[in-house]
C-alpha cells in the first residue's frame, strides 16, 4: 500500500512526507505535508497566464524567472536521487505530481505508481493498465519495462514541462506515432527559453539506452551546476501561440 511505501521510504525534505496513518479501522486514513501552492503545473499554468497577460510587470510573486526554473528543478533532482537510493522506483514523475510549499519551493508526490526495485536497481515489469504515455521511454511503452533510468526519462520531459512553464510535451505528435518517432531517434525540438546546455540534460535523460542516461546523483550535480553559473537573473520572454501551449485533457492512457 502507499502507506507502507511511504514508511519504507522515510523522510526527506524534497518528498511530501507522511506525518500520520490510521490502519486500525475504516476508513484508512493517510496523513501528509500539506503544500499551500498547489502543484507545480498548476502553479507554473496561473503565473504564465499572468505573464502573458502583463508583460511588463515584475511582481516577484506571480512570475517565474530562468533562475527560479533552474531551482525548481534541481530541488527535485535531489527528491529523485533520495527515492532511488532507498530503492524506489515513481513511475510517474512529471510536474502534476510535484507539489510546491509555501516557499515556494518542490516536493515530489504521490507515489500511486511507486515500486520498490530493491538496492541492486533491478527492474519492474508492469502488466499494462494506465499509464502517463507521455512521460513514459521507449521500453517502458514497449514491453512495460520500469527501472531508475525511465525515472530519469520522466525527468527529462519534466524539465521540458518546467522550461515551458506548464507546456505540453509533444504537441502536435499524434500519440500512435510517439514509440516510432522515439524509436527513429526523434526528439522534441528545444524550447523557448532554454539554453544548450539545459536542453542537453534533457537529451541526455532521453537517451535511448537505458545505461546511456545519467543517473539521478548525476542530474543533481550538473544542474547545480548550471544553477551555480548563472550570474544573473533573467525575465522570460513568452510566445503565446506556441504550439507546446496547446492543452491535452487526457494524461494517462491505456498500454
Amino acid at each position: 500500500s502507499e502507506i507502507d511505501l511511504m514508511m519504507r521510504i522515510g523522510f526527506h525534505e524534497r518528498l511530501v512526507n507522511m506525518l500520520a496513518c490510521v490502519t486500525v479501522n475504516e476508513p484508512i486514513l493517510l496523513i501528509c505535508e500539506y503544500c499551500e501552492n498547489g502543484d507545480l503545473l498548476e502553479f507554473m499554468r496561473q503565473r504564465r497566464a499572468f505573464m502573458i497577460d502583463r508583460p511588463d510587470e515584475n511582481d516577484e510573486s506571480e512570475i517565474i524567472t530562468g533562475k527560479k526554473q533552474l531551482m525548481f528543478a534541481t530541488q527535485i533532482a535531489y527528491g529523485l536521487e533520495y527515492f532511488s537510493s532507498k530503492g524506489f522506483i515513481h513511475r510517474d514523475i512529471a510536474a502534476r505530481n510535484i507539489m510546491v510549499d509555501s516557499q515556494e519551493s518542490c516536493k515530489i508526490g504521490d507515489f500511486g505508481l511507486a515500486r520498490s526495485i530493491g538496492e541492486d536497481n533491478e527492474t519492474y515489469q508492469a502488466q499494462g493498465g494506465k499509464l502517463p504515455l507521455k512521460w513514459m521511454s521507449p521500453e517502458a511503452i514497449y514491453n512495460y519495462s520500469f527501472s531508475t533510468a525511465t525515472d530519469v526519462w520522466s525527468f527529462g520531459i519534466l524539465l521540458y514541462e518546467i522550461v515551458t512553464l506548464g507546456g505540453t510535451p509533444y504537441a502536435g505528435w499524434p500519440a500512435v506515432e510517439l514509440l516510432t518517432r522515439l524509436k527513429r531517434g526523434e526528439r522534441m525540438d528545444r524550447p523557448d527559453n532554454c539554453s544548450d546546455n539545459l536542453y542537453d540534460v534533457m537529451l541526455k535523460c532521453w537517451s535511448e539506452k537505458p545505461s546511456e542516461r545519467p543517473t539521478s546523483t548525476e542530474l543533481r550535480k550538473e544542474l547545480g551546476n548550471i544553477l551555480e553559473d548563472i550570474n544573473q537573473d533573467y525575465y522570460l520572454k513568452l510566445n503565446a501561440q506556441a504550439q507546446y501551449y496547446i492543452l491535452e485533457s487526457n494524461t494517462y492512457k491505456s498500454c
